[in-house]
């Protein structure tokens, strides 16, 4: 049987969602195949999106912030999907890793910054606002149950963009080449040898052409945003400037996303540090196309 080709796009997650397969089968069942993949990136983006005012993590949310924190404060205890079980797991575990570098409880930031909408009716006047809430620390996730013990509000944003990109990608049958990139969150079943161009300015000749290094690869920049910046210092509530791109190439498009981030607030020592434990390759190009490597 011949190879035949198959590639589609489709607006989820808040961005274009490309799909490219390749395989010797049926130009039927390629077809049948991505639409299967396109379902269930739209069933975590119905779960887990925070524009979504009847996702799971909205509803999350809003019981989180119904909490009254007093001496003897309310505790929230309920059960979640398992889908949100896993992203708030990684979060929590990088979280940690980080010494709270990496926080998915800056909603209230960016809220007050207008990149995200205010469905949730929060009360901000400044950043000081934005730390009455709480963070990382005070929740508790386990066995599909969550525990929240003071107010707060949560934000996977590209976190859940890479977990949806993961989930799909692991419906593919190894005999099918499968290729899905979700607004530079992107994905290769079989990456050996494939190469990415790697963006890091405004200018559409601003990019870099590398090797995959691994089958997930993540890009964080701010220089789509408008002069905004989506990168939040959780001890400080305030956006942080940051020039260029960093790219992470990693085992999962979930953790790629998470360790942009990550890398981005931590010390030199720190992304070496953070590219060890989670067996990831990191690259940091500037404004003016200057490379690091991280590993």
């Amino acid at each position: 049987m011949k190879l035949n080709h198959l590639e589609r796009c489709k607006t989820l997650l808040g961005t274009f969602v490309e799909i490219e397969l390749k395989g010797e089968v049926e130009n039927d069942e390629l077809i049948s195949l991505s639409e299967e993949l396109f379902v269930e990136i739209e069933r975590i983006h119905h779960l887990l999106s925070f524009h979504n005012e009847a996702s799971e993590l909205s509803s999350l949310n809003r019981q989180a912030l119904d909490l009254t924190h007093t001496e003897n404060g309310k505790v929230l205890s309920l059960n979640v999907s398992k889908d949100l079980n896993a992203v708030l797991s990684f979060a929590l575990q990088l979280n940690k890793f980080t010494h709270g570098l990496y926080d998915i409880s800056i909603a209230p930031s960016l809220i007050l910054d207008e990149q995200l909408p205010n469905h949730l009716s929060l009360k901000l006047i400044d950043s000081k606002c934005t730390l009455t809430f709480g963070n990382s620390a005070n929740i508790l996730c386990k066995n599909n149950k969550v525990t929240i013990d003071k107010p707060l509000c949560i934000d996977l944003g590209g976190i859940a963009k890479g977990y949806a990109v993961d989930r799909a990608l692991s419906k593919v049958p190894k005999t099918i080449y499968c290729r899905i990139n979700a607004g530079g969150d992107l994905a290769i079943n079989q990456w050996k040898n494939e190469e990415v161009a790697l963006k890091y300015s405004k200018s559409n000749s601003s990019l870099r052409t590398v090797k995959m290094q691994n089958k997930a690869l993540a890009t964080t920049g701010n220089y789509h945003r408008n002069n905004k910046s989506a990168i939040v210092q959780p001890f400080t509530g305030k956006p942080v400037k940051f020039s260029g791109s960093m790219s992470v190439f990693s085992s999962q498009v979930m953790m790629s996303d998470a360790l942009t981030k990550a890398m981005i607030l931590s010390s030199r020592s720190q992304k070496r540090k953070i590219a060890k434990y989670f067996n990831a390759q990191a690259i940091k190009i500037n404004r003016l196309g200057f490379v690091k490597l991280y590993y």
